[in-house]
């Protein structure tokens, strides 16, 4: 579904990606880890194109993307959803104008689009808060609200970039329910976490980056009981301890 060939990505002197290589399947939830600037979210953002890489490419279902092809590069986007960390919620639209938005410029009718709102809605358990803005909800409603929108462009994969990490902790699980049912009913993820028990349960590879490489890549049961690099097991000597 997603190759990914030598990939490379700089901001000024900072090297964010190098040399990344990386296939992701029909169906796979791949969990990107890593300690903080190690280019988890750079290559997420690269896979939607709001990053452009300095060189390298990015193949969607076998077609290479090209920003250059304007028209094309739009289409490939518009089959990955994007959750953002912060939510990027409109503040001045309710919940349902924010779902219906995107759905009507994209050339959906008004009526279809409060159709396809309200049935995401209901799949993220907030049809209640269809009338409320966003100030009314609390952190781990507005990223169900976020999960919803992206969903009602009927996106073939989701690319979610650190979904929990603005919220409050007794917050996390709401957001983390929504994505594991997602999983459940086979939705392509890739996800920036740090969330290390939703990539061991919930995600069927891990991808471990550091300094802007792939360290290491195996399926989640080997990588959590059998890191192979020696960075990976100092990574999860600290990020589980007793």
């Amino acid at each position: 579904m997603i190759e990914i060939k030598h990939l490379y990505k700089n901001f000024d002197k900072l090297k964010a990606l190098q040399d990344i290589n990386l296939t992701v399947q029909d169906r796979d939830i791949v969990c990107l880890i890593g300690p903080s600037g190690s280019g988890k979210s750079t290559l997420c953002r690269c896979i939607h194109g709001l990053e452009q890489p300095d060189s390298g490419e990015i193949w969607l279902d076998g077609e290479k993307m090209d920003p250059s092809k304007r028209d094309k590069f739009t289409a490939q986007r518009k089959k990955m959803g994007f959750v953002f960390q912060h939510f990027n919620l409109f503040s001045n639209k309710t919940v349902l104008d924010n779902c219906t938005l995107a759905q009507v410029n994209a050339g959906k009718s008004p009526e279809a689009a409060k159709k396809t709102a309200q049935e995401y809605l209901e799949r993220v358990g907030l049809s209640e808060k269809q009338n409320v803005y966003p100030s009314k909800l609390s952190g781990g409603q507005k990223q169900r609200v976020a999960i919803a929108r992206a969903l009602c462009m009927n996106p073939e994969m989701m690319l979610f970039d650190e979904p929990t990490s603005a919220l409050d902790p007794e917050m996390i699980k709401e957001v983390l329910e929504v994505m594991k049912d997602l999983g459940r009913q086979g939705m392509t993820m890739i996800v920036v976490t740090h969330e290390m028990g939703f990539a061991r349960k919930v995600g069927n590879r891990v991808v471990f980056l550091d300094e802007g490489k792939i360290v290491e890549e195996n399926t989640s049961s080997e990588f959590f009981a059998h890191p192979q690099s020696d960075r990976a097991r100092d990574f999860l000597s600290k990020v589980f301890y007793e």
